[in-house]
């Protein structure tokens, strides 16, 4: 079992499904639920929804991201750590790199990222650990380029996808991913659901339903 450390010394509540309690300074895989993980992620949009029509959800991202790693043949781990690389995201939000970037500048505190990047990096050693999964601090070199290197994939895909080809112009050179279908924004019932399948599939129903059960008496017991 990873120790992970707490965030701050005082706790930061917030509350949750049933009115549980959930302490955002103390990463724990006790309270994790990767059914509550499809559902928040369904809802949460990239580019903050700034496209036009339907939202491109974050759920559809890490699944369409895992999927084309499969496609390449990169192997089944690659894709499990994929499929939740955005999972801290089903606490903390989603606050869009541009928007931390305005706010570190403003604030004339760059360590401003540093600190972000330490609550997501709390947070994800959790949810790995609660998948059975090595976390972040364990990947080997081969693994963060893979997942890193199709999340940025998938961003200027999706930015041509949603914007239009002008958007390219403002990437540098990417290889497009191999996704299965198009990247069309899915609705959010549909979003979850995929999310939930390829999950299911990856990480093994067994341990999602017994994960959900962990999480149940967690919280009944705070």
């Amino acid at each position: 079992m990873t120790i992970i450390p707490r965030l701050t010394q005082d706790p930061v509540l917030t509350v949750w499904n049933g009115g549980s309690v959930i302490d955002m300074a103390q990463p724990d895989a006790a309270v994790v639920c990767f059914h509550e993980i499809a559902n928040t992620l369904s809802k949460i949009a990239r580019f903050n929804g700034r496209n036009d029509g339907p939202a491109f959800s974050v759920a559809q991202h890490c699944t369409m991201g895992a999927q084309a790693l499969e496609n390449e043949r990169h192997g089944t781990l690659p894709a499990r750590l994929f499929l939740l690389h955005d999972a801290h995201e089903w606490i903390l939000g989603d606050l869009i790199t541009p928007a931390a970037q305005l706010y570190a500048k403003r604030a004339g505190s760059p360590q401003l990222l540093d600190v972000i990047a330490e609550c997501k990096a709390g947070w994800d050693e959790a949810i790995y650990e609660a998948a059975d999964l090595p976390g972040p601090s364990r990947w080997t070199n081969q693994q963060r380029q893979l997942v890193k290197g199709m999340d940025g994939r998938m961003l200027v895909a999706e930015a041509v996808a949603l914007f239009g080809p002008g958007a390219r112009a403002k990437f540098p050179k990417w290889s497009k991913p191999l996704t299965t279908g198009e990247i069309k924004p899915w609705k959010a019932d549909r979003a979850e659901r995929e999310f939930k399948k390829l999950a299911y599939r990856l990480i093994g129903e067994d341990r999602i339903l017994h994960q959900a059960s962990v999480s149940a008496v967690a919280r009944a017991l705070r």
